[in-house]
């Protein structure tokens, strides 16, 4: 989930839904050439990806249940809410042969009810939980590793946004440091932005695709191996090893006893996530620690956004714990490397 999207995402009043309805009708139809019938647009999913529906599209016949995702109403399309440009990604690793939902139409206009769109299959596959209770927690985690290989082997001209400039990791600290500034608990996140600051590891030599929100949750499952990638709002090009730090953080969660979002199973210890990654401790901790600041500035600006009654979504007071956990365990890995946190016991 990226900052800023929440429960209130899904909400829609009944004008809006009828102008998406006409919108989307009207431009199948002029980009299939064929006519297209709209109808069951829905709030999909559990209210923490954004502006996301399903709808029933026929044509020809038949009828298919696609995915909906529009941009926020009101908002500059750009970043994270240019769902256009996270379809164009999908579309072209989908083409590469990762796993992700395939593209029906999207466009970054505001071609929707002045919306960018993306719409999508919608994938028949299972949350990483019910993948867990069917296979086993360490095959779960090798499938997840075994996609951010693949993920890593792309060349930017496979990824839809070659050209795009490259994050390094003094640009991703800068992002998440800034963004913790604008939420709860900046001054708590300032001390792990500037220890990570001060140990920058250099830019590395051919930059990769960076989901950048990488973790369980946001992988679909089929017998035992990941069926679909969801979820890029916040994708680019960047470091190798940043998405590994983003799985990573979903072991950490389990330390903080209150969390009511887990995002990936208990039992994979980060070691053994590194060892499946075969990434070297020293190197991925660096990650790791970037990774905490991330998630630790985006649960605080939520919840600022929360309680200046912006975007309303009660998780975010949840969340305290973990914000200020995955901060305390980052100085930790940081300083003092991956094996100095108790993983399997709460912080």
């Amino acid at each position: 989930m990226s900052a800023g999207q929440t429960s209130q995402g899904q909400t829609l009043e009944e004008g809006a839904a009828a102008r998406i309805v006409a919108d989307l009708t009207d431009l199948l139809a002029e980009r299939l050439s064929a006519p297209v019938a709209i109808d069951g647009l829905e709030p999909f999913g559990d209210g923490h990806s954004g502006f996301t529906y399903t709808v029933v599209v026929r044509r020809g016949g038949g009828s298919e249940r696609c995915v909906l995702r529009l941009s926020p109403p009101g908002v500059r399309i750009g970043g994270p809410a240019d769902v256009g440009r996270q379809a164009r990604i999908m579309a072209a690793v989908g083409a590469a042969g990762l796993p992700v939902p395939r593209i029906l139409a999207a466009d970054s206009a505001p071609c929707v009810d002045g919306r960018a769109f993306a719409l999508m299959e919608l994938v028949d596959g299972e949350p990483w939980t019910a993948a867990v209770a069917q296979t086993s927690p360490r095959r779960v985690a090798a499938a997840a590793v075994r996609v951010l290989g693949r993920l890593r082997t792309l060349a930017p001209s496979e990824t839809g946004i070659a050209g795009e400039p490259v994050a390094t990791p003094a640009d991703e600290v800068a992002r998440w440091r800034g963004l913790a500034a604008r939420g709860v608990g900046g001054d708590e996140a300032a001390a792990l932005g500037a220890a990570l600051e001060a140990a920058l590891p250099r830019p590395a030599a051919v930059p990769a695709l960076v989901h950048g929100d990488l973790h369980y949750a946001n992988l679909l499952f089929g017998d035992g191996e990941v069926v679909a990638l969801l979820d890029w709002e916040i994708a680019g090009l960047g470091e190798p090893l940043a998405d590994l730090g983003c799985l990573a953080v979903a072991g950490l969660r389990w330390r903080y006893p209150s969390d009511p979002n887990p995002t990936g199973p208990r039992q994979v210890a980060v070691p053994e996530l590194l060892e499946l990654y075969g990434a070297d401790e020293r190197e991925a901790g660096w990650f790791i620690a970037a990774a905490c600041l991330k998630y630790s500035a985006i649960i605080g600006y939520n919840l600022h956004l929360h309680r200046s009654g912006r975007r309303i979504d009660p998780l975010y007071e949840q969340l305290q714990h973990t914000r200020a956990g995955l901060l305390r365990d980052g100085l930790t890995i940081l300083s003092d490397g991956v094996a100095a946190v108790p993983w399997n016991v709460h912080g």
